[in-house]
Order: C-alpha cells, then structure tokens, then sequence
C-alpha cells in the first residue's frame, strides 16, 4: 500500500467521524502527550517547510533534479502534513477537524497532477512504417514517426519496415514487473552518484535481457516480419525510437542500434534497445536535460538493412553560420557508424549554393551532391527548421533518408581570442562547439574514468563518445584524437554548451594528464595555463526550465508551494481558506502556537506534578517538566535550583530575570500620580481577566521549549518559545496584557514594550494594553540572546505604569533599557 492510499483512507475515516481521535490519559500523562505532538508538528513543519523549498529551487531549472524523487517527497509530505493537522486536533480537542476535509481534497489533486504511470494499452503492437507521419511520435517514436513522414509526405525514399510501438515497450516493462527498479535510477544517480548508478543500470539491464518478451509481442514481432520480406530472411537494422528522442533533446548515440539483425535474433536484439533505454550515459543524459519517463517510453524501428557504398550525416545549414546557402556533409564509404559514434573520422563536404566547396574524394557523382543539397532543403522547408540528416546510397545507386531530426542550434558568441602572442602548445582538428575553456587535462579511456571525472578539468580522449554526455555539465572543455563536428558526440556538446576540438591529433600523446591548459575551440588552439578569453555562455536556467520535468513540477508546486495564508488575522485564515500543503503547514503551526500560549494556564491546575523553583526572585516559580527540562543529577525533590535545569531557553529567560543590575528589591522610583493612577484603578477594580494578582507563574519546560507564564501585579505575561538547531523551529512568542493604572498609563507603557521589542527584530502588533510579539527563525544564539532580554524586560516592567507620567516616558525608558541602563528602573 502506498502512501497517498494511506492518506486517502485516513483522511476518509476522519472526516466521517471527525471526533473519533480523544485524549484519554492522566491529566500528567496529557501535558506531556501534548508536548510531544506539539513538538513533532515542529519537526514536520521543519521538514515541510525545506521540501517547500527544494520545489521553489528545482521550478527554478537551476540545477537539474530527479521528479520521481520529488514525487515520492511530496507524498511523504502529504502523510506528514496529515499527522500535523491530527495532532493539533488532539492537543485543542477537535477544534480544527475541518482540516481534514481541506486536506482529503489536496491529496486528490496532487494525485491527479503526478506523473501517472504508463498502464498497458490496446492499441497496436507494431505498425508499418507507411502508415507512419510525424504526429504519431507518441506511438512510434519521434525517429520512426519523422521516418513515415519523410517517406508518406515528403516523397523522399526511405528503406521498408515495421516500427515496434511504445505500447509494445509498456506491455513488456509491465508483464517482466520491471517498471519500479527502472525508474528509480534518476533518483539513485542524485542521491548517490554516478558509481552507484552504474552498478544500479547493470541490474536492471540484466532483469531486462533476462525477461521474456510477451507471447503475443513476439508473435507480432515476427509477423510483421515475415509479411514484410514475403516470409524471406532478410537482414535489418534495429533502432530506438524513444518519445524524447530526436526532438529538442537529440539524445544523440544515448540508445543502441541493432546491425544485420537476422530473422532469429529479432526478439534479442529488442531486448537489446530496450535495456540502453536504462544504461548509465542515457538515464544521465535525460537526467541533465530535465526530461521525465515519459519521453523514455522507447519504440523499436525495424528497417531493412542498408549495405551501402557511401553513407554519412549532413546538416542542412552550417550551425555557425546559419543564414548562409550551405549544407555540411560528412561521408565515408560503407556504413556511417563510426563516423557517428566518433570512433572514426569521415571526409567534410562543404557544398554552397548548391556546389562542393572542393571535389570529394570518396564516390559521391555531382548527381549524388545535388540530391543531398536538395534532400537537405527539402526536409529544411518540411520540417520547418534545419536538419541533422543521416543518409545512405546504395551500390547500385539508390538513394535512402535514414533519419532526420532538427539541428541543435546553440546561441554562437564573438569568441574571438585574445591570445594571439601565446604561442600554442597544440593547434588543429575541427571546432565542434565555440568558445574557451581551462582546467586540469583529465585523461577518458574507459567509462570508469566518467565516475571519477572532476568539475571543471578538461576531457581528453582518443575518439569521442556520446557516453561523455554524462559528465558534460562539468566539462571545462572537450578535445579529442577522432571525431567529426557532425557526430553524436559534437551534437551533444553543442546541446550542454561545451566548447570542443574534435580530430586533433595526438592530442592524448602531447597533453599531460593534471596539467592545466586553456582550450581555444573557436581557433582550434590549445594553450598551456590560463589565457583569458571569452568563454561560451552556458545558460543552464534555459537549458531546464523549459524542459519535461520542470514543467510537470509546476503543476505539482502550484498545490504544494504557494503561501496565500499570510494574515493570520485575516477573514480567509480558515481551514476552507488552505490551497496548498504551505497554506495547511502555516494555519497548523500557527494554531498550534494559539493553543501552546495556554500550556502554562493549563500547567496551573495540576500543582502535584510541578517542582518549586528556588531563584532570588520577586514571584514564585512553579516548574512543569515534560521532557529533559530539569537536569538527570538533580536531586528529586518538591525544589529545584537554577543551576539544575537543563533546558535552554528558560535559562536564558532566567538568566535575564536575574541580571544583578535590576535591583527590585530596593525602593523605586515611584511618580506620585502614577501610585494615586493605580491605586484609583484598584479601588474601581481591575478588569476581570486580572483580578488574581501575585499568584504564582507557571514554566513548562523541555531541553529545547518553554512556556513561562508570568502573573506579576496586575499584569500577566506569557513567553513561549522554542530554542533548538534547526532555524525553522525556532521562534519566541511573547504575550503581554494588564495593568493596576488607567488606560493611558497602560498605553504608553504598551508603547515602551512594543518600541524595545521592534529594536530586539520582534514582528510587535498591539491592542489597547494588549501586546504580542514574534521573533521566528532565527539561530540557537540569537534566540538564547533574546529570551534573556525578555527576562529583564519581564523583571523591569513589572510596575512601570506607575513612570509613566508622560507622553516621553515611553520613548525615554525604551532608550535607557537598551542602553542597558538598568538603574533607571
């Protein structure tokens, strides 16, 4: 059972009987009790309150992130804001059950705005390719959908065949159980890194190559086969189709290709692809580029296969200089492969306005220049953007289109050098991204070489790779002995923003491995040491914010993230007014903080279970331990000495009331008309709420939390504050309210209070003679310092309407008590 069913049924069963949940246990026993759940709202609400901002941060498309992960953190924050909401209703009786009804229906909507998970359709499980155009990228696949439509609405000809659909891939993640390993990955590669999620994608590779391809898959596999060939064996290429591929994000070399598949190995070889949809470089790459699991939902092109005499890649414009009449073409004889993947080079053609800059030297006719001039404008004006084509040409000179996506096009900077005095240590190759970089030499032989890759050092290896896709984001530059500007890995270094040499010889042999060098990839050009020069702009808010996953966050975020319950004296702060987990978290804490600045009232009736506090003070302390408040050595006892609590903010508070300076056991200074103001008001008779006077003062304690209610004259206070670690936690709440002279003698003496306390960062509102003030997040020292300001304020403000003979007063004793001029007292 997950944990949204587990909210969900919870939330069900409490607003039928919204007053099931009752407080049962000793009047001790429940002062504690609710210490507890008041103290685990805090802890959640810390929790909460950090998820809330990892959201904003992840929305953002800063950095990128695992959504599976955030997910699964708001469902748990779901469960944790429902404990909150049951734990204030325990400690105020049920005051607040409509949050139970609030929090059922944001619970509902989060369901329905996450990422659903892909169920088994009935749609097709294989289609031919001539039933294929570009809208059915989300069956076939963007490769395969753009294949069908370059053959169905361009005209231009392409080699038969069927694709696999992404129905088929659910069917068989869903029937092999291997869906929740699978997705896991993005997570396990944020939270553990790039070692762990090697060893995490070679298991679910081998569950995959080791699962079954459903019967009636495979029985459609090899129809379609058999009645695309007229039952012969032919041999075809197989070729992922992933949702997300060739789009925007060309995930270029991310996924497996399949040659010479003969008619037995069908069934292996789609295993084969599936599996790269999970290999380590691909779950990174759409990790990096903010892509969700969606646009992993991989199809299966099966095409027959090309023998040709000269294949390659073109692209339908220079990416440096796009307004120019030019296609870039790189062509090799045979299959185009290596030339792609890096692992060989490949002549550069150059054909503008419609003529090769130079003649070719491999076995391309001007008929075969003109027809890839004219495929490569022709797909341009299709399609509506350029082109990044991979095309083939038969021994006996038929022409095919293989594939066609849109060309990363990254902005191109002035990256003109300014080393032009340095003498270079290396210079040549191909540019296959522009700009400058410098940082460490860090030698790529092996894909273990990746795992250990560190920030900002140089990638220098013998042949370019896609797999390098992984560590790109971290890649001061990219230099490489083979390679082609129109290979998969060239590609990538453009989409990341990663200046890059490819085809500069000898580069492994000359550069040393740790040595610090600046790469010039405008010049082709490598410099020892550091050379300033403009370096390419890497603009990571726009390579993410705009993506897959950022998006589907936003739809999260909007029910998680927004406060709109800022006033908590507003007409909409109500349990109906809560739109999202912040607004439940914030009407939670702060009606927790309503029903907490009783505690001491409550402590009150239950005298048996208090300890005296033994202080030179003028008011009688009685203590309430509820927790590590009170030392374990101390002795037990009906008494306790200050120097046996343990718990930190009453000896801060304490600790004030005990300032030496403050000498109230001496004569004070006492205005003769303030003594006949407050002995006129006792003679009339104070209001109700304050008419027990000089009882004793209440402190309900932890090591971390006191409640301190303090009945002195008059006038009553009460300080309730939390002191721990955590910013988020802690706060300080004071309460003040009373007096024994008139009104106008109470008001000014308000005023002193509230003018000390916005000196001391203290949010102060007041009303008449009443005064509350809060100090939120702030640092255990700031906190501690001031709960003993409070101390002193508490000690000197006890008879202080008696001073207040004018409308100065106020202003003049709020300067002296922060002056710590304590004798003026």
């Amino acid at each position: 059972m997950n944990i949204s069913s587990v909210v969900r049924k919870a939330l069900d069963r409490l607003t039928r009987r919204p007053s099931a949940v009752k407080v049962t246990t000793s009047r001790g026993a429940r002062f504690r009790l609710m210490y507890e759940r008041f103290r685990e709202i805090l802890s959640l609400n810390d929790t909460t309150l950090q998820l809330i901002a990892d959201i904003e941060d992840r929305v953002s498309g800063r950095r990128p992130f695992s959504l599976d992960t955030v997910v699964r953190r708001v469902r748990k924050a779901t469960l944790e804001v429902f404990v909150m909401v049951k734990n204030l209703n325990q400690i105020a009786g049920n005051r607040y059950g409509e949050l139970y009804e609030t929090l059922r229906k944001l619970n509902a909507a989060l369901e329905a705005a996450f990422p659903q998970e892909r169920q088994a359709e009935s749609g097709p499980l294989v289609v031919p390719v001539e039933r294929l155009q570009a809208p059915d990228a989300q069956l076939a696949g963007s490769k395969m959908a753009n294949l069908g439509e370059v053959r169905n609405e361009v005209g231009l000809p392409v080699p038969p065949g069927f694709v696999i659909t992404t129905n088929a891939f659910v069917r068989f993640m869903s029937e092999n159980e291997l869906w929740e390993r699978a997705q896991r990955l993005e997570s396990l590669l944020e939270t553990h890194g790039a070692q762990a999620l090697a060893e995490a994608c070679r298991e679910v590779q081998r569950a995959i190559m080791d699962s079954p391809v459903p019967t009636e898959l495979a029985a459609a596999i090899l129809d379609a086969y058999a009645r695309l060939y007229d039952g012969a064996s032919v041999p075809v290429a197989m070729r992922s189709s992933a949702v997300g591929e060739d789009t925007a994000n060309s995930h270029a070399g991310q996924y497996r290709t399949e040659i010479n598949v003969s008619r037995d190995r069908l069934l292996d070889a789609y295993r084969s692809i599936v599996a790269s949809t999970y290999g380590p470089s691909a779950v990174s790459y759409r990790f990096e580029r903010g892509l969700t699991a969606y646009e992993a939902t991989m199809a299966v092109g099966c095409i027959r296969m090309v023998q040709p005499r000269c294949s390659g890649i073109m692209f339908s414009r220079a990416y440096e200089e796009r307004s120019a009449d030019r296609v870039v073409v790189s062509a090799t004889g045979g299959l185009a492969a290596g030339v792609a993947s890096g692992e060989e080079g490949a002549e550069e053609i150059l054909i503008e306005a419609g003529r090769p800059q130079a003649p070719p030297r491999c076995s391309l006719s001007d008929s075969d220049l003109d027809w890839l001039a004219q495929t490569a404008r022709r797909l341009e004006s299709h399609f509506g953007s350029p082109q990044d084509i991979e095309w083939a040409i038969d021994p006996d000179g038929t022409r095919y289109v293989l594939q066609t996506r849109p060309m990363v096009l990254p902005d191109i900077i002035d990256a003109e050098s300014q080393a032009d005095d340095r003498e270079a240590i290396l210079a040549g190759g191909r540019p296959a991204f522009y700009g400058a970089g410098n940082g460490p030499v860090f030698m790529v032989k092996t894909e273990e070489d990746l795992d250990r890759f560190p920030d900002g050092a140089v990638l220098v290896a013998r042949h370019s790779s896609p797999t390098f896709s992984r560590v790109m984001r971290r890649c001061a530059a990219i230099v490489t002995d083979i390679g082609s500007p129109t290979g998969h890995m060239a590609i990538l270094a453009r989409e990341f923003g990663v200046p890059a040499i490819v085809g500069l010889d000898g580069a492994t042999r000359l550069l040393q491995d740790r040595s610090w060098v600046t790469v010039d990839a405008t010049r082709c050009r490598i410099y020892e040491g550091v050379v300033s020069m403009p370096a390419p702009v890497r603009d990571e808010r726009r390579s993410l914010a705009g993506s897959p996953a950022v998006h589907a966050l936003r739809r999260i975020a909007e029910l998680v993230t927004p406060l709109r319950l800022t006033d908590p004296s507003g007409p909409s702060f109500t349990p109906a007014g809560c739109q999202s987990l912040h607004d439940v978290t914030r009407f939670v804490h702060e009606s927790v903080f309503r029903v907490m600045f009783h505690y001491g009232e409550l402590a009150a009736s239950d005298k048996q279970c208090s300890v005296r506090l033994e202080a030179r003070l003028p008011i009688q302390v009685l203590i309430f331990d509820v927790g590590g408040g009170i030392a374990q050595e101390a002795p037990h006892s009906d008494r306790v000495r200050f120097e046996e609590l343990s718990s930190l903010p009453i000896k801060a508070f304490l600790g004030g009331m005990l300032d030496e300076r403050i000498r109230w056991d001496q004569p004070r200074p006492v205005s003769g008309r303030g003594f006949l103001s407050v002995l006129g008001e006792s003679m009339i008779g104070p209001p109700p709420e304050v008419r027990r006077v000089g009882g004793p003062s209440y402190a309900v304690i932890s090591d971390q939390y006191m409640n301190f209610s303090t009945k002195a004259g008059y006038h009553f206070s009460t300080v309730d504050s939390y002191c721990g670690e955590s910013l988020n936690k802690n706060y300080v709440h004071f309460r003040f309210a009373g007096g024994g002279a008139d009104d106008q003698r109470r008001t000014r003496r308000v005023r002193f209070l509230q003018t000390v306390l916005a000196s001391l960062e203290f949010h102060v509102e007041t009303r008449g003679d009443v005064l509350v003030g809060r100090l939120e997040k702030y640092d255990q020292e700031t906190i501690c310092a001031r709960l003993a300001q409070l101390g002193r304020l508490t000690m000197v403000a006890r008879q202080m309407d008696m001073l207040m003979d004018s409308e100065a007063s106020a202003d003049y004793f709020a300067r002296a008590f922060l002056a710590g001029e304590m004798e003026r007292f």
